[in-house]
């Protein structure tokens, strides 16, 4: 699936997008912004095997008149999971731009001032359209018992029809997602990742302490994948200005991958941004290696959280019969991988409080050797996923064992540097 994703239509989504409908803006309330929309569920529905694609309208109430009655929207696709549909990972990117570093011309002018948005950000919605036709190709073999959507979030940017409000398609949606009962499981924003004038395939990770697992995931499978990209390290910052933090504020882990955070700022790796929000944000300026990398990145990251993040919710929802160590993933590793076992529910006479298990993770060399203690303490019954760090071990085979009680489980796992 790696070798599918292609550059041709990475770049074709942006150049049209950047002129969407022969406009050159995808500002909010704009004729080209609704052309954006229109694209985007054109090219979803040219793709045969997701489950459904619709728009999902939104109004913005406090918006200056009369855009307070005029519909947004958000474009959906649906690839269903096999078996658990209401278990969801979401893949999204905003639709709109912004020409906010346009000085007082943008107030002025931003009904009919030319925004490309080429990096910011019909660079990720190129992202999302592009893993929405990989990922359901029936072809690729690749199966997900948990639902994918895949969505282009409408008013992502504030705008001045809307001075200080953003992230209200995505808002929209994960409310609505919550009210349902959807359980997103995973949700990343892909937020501009398009400029890098050093040719440097470096990408940002930004998250919550809540969501920290997702960036970790993304960066042990970076390596596992041998994507090639250069990504930061733990902690990752905290930044609220995309649409993952929507997420957040109800509760559903969440993180955005960006070229730099922020973009406005240089580093060793990268330049600081002239062009995005302003005239000049065209496809011309872009990186489409970094563009493939990303996508690639994303590809591997959220197709493997999609086929294994089910198991640790499913088991969590009712307490399990069986003691069950699972396959550690990704596998092979490096130098990070997660573990994920289940301790199941004890018979007790005279109450219904849950027991608690005395549980041991160890970690062994081919030689019997004992090399990492990953868990030592007391778990109630459940689904439990353990993230073990190898980095302080070389390349080789090792054994995982898990004890409860007299219950004893091993498996083996490979690291890779």
């Amino acid at each position: 699936m790696i070798d599918s994703i292609s550059i041709a239509c990475l770049s074709d989504h942006i150049k049209a997008l950047q002129y969407a409908g022969g406009h050159w803006s995808r500002v909010s309330f704009t004729p080209g912004n609704d052309s954006g929309a229109a694209y985007v569920k054109r090219e979803f529905e040219k793709i045969p095997g997701l489950s459904s694609v619709q728009f999902d309208t939104f109004y913005i109430s406090s918006a200056q008149s009369p855009y307070n009655t005029k519909p947004l929207m958000n474009v959906v696709a649906t690839l269903q999971g096999k078996k658990y549909p209401m278990n969801t990972i979401v893949i999204g990117g905003h639709i709109d731009c912004s020409g906010s570093r346009m000085g007082t011309a943008w107030n002025q002018n931003w009904k009919t001032m030319r925004v490309p948005g080429a990096d910011d950000n019909a660079s990720g919605v190129a992202v999302v359209l592009e893993l929405a036709r990989v990922l359901s190709d029936s072809s690729s073999g690749f199966s997900n018992e948990n639902t994918i959507v895949f969505i282009a979030f409408g008013a992502e940017e504030a705008g001045p029809a809307y001075t200080g409000r953003s992230k209200i398609g995505s808002t929209h949606y994960a409310q609505k997602a919550k009210n349902r009962g959807e359980n997103v499981l995973a949700m990343v924003s892909v937020d501009m990742v398009g400029f890098n004038n050093k040719n440097n395939m470096y990408l940002n990770i930004v998250s919550d302490t809540k969501s920290e697992w997702i960036g970790k995931h993304i960066v042990a499978m970076n390596d596992s994948f041998t994507v090639g990209m250069i990504l930061n390290s733990p902690p990752f910052p905290y930044a609220t200005w995309s649409d993952h933090s929507a997420f957040w504020e109800y509760n559903f882990p969440a993180v955005c991958l960006i070229e730099f955070a922020p973009p406005w700022s240089s580093n060793a790796y990268y330049n600081a941004n002239p062009f995005y929000h302003t005239s000049a944000d065209t496809f011309e300026t872009l990186n489409m290696n970094l563009v493939t990398k990303s996508t690639q990145l994303t590809l591997v990251s959220f197709a493997t959280l999609a086929s294994t993040l089910i198991t640790v919710e499913r088991k969590n929802r009712v307490l399990p019969d069986d003691f069950v160590l699972e396959q550690n993933f990704p596998n092979p590793f490096n130098p990070t991988t997660t573990i994920v076992y289940t301790i199941p529910a004890r018979q007790v006479e005279s109450s219904t409080v849950k027991m608690h298990n005395y549980v041991s993770l160890r970690v062994y060399n081919l030689l019997g050797q004992e090399v990492a203690m990953v868990v030592n303490e007391l778990k109630e019954p459940g689904a439990h996923a353990v993230q073990f760090d190898a980095s302080h071990l070389p390349s080789g085979i090792y054994i995982y064992r898990l004890q409860a009680g007299n219950i004893v489980q091993v498996k083996k796992m490979t690291m890779i540097r």
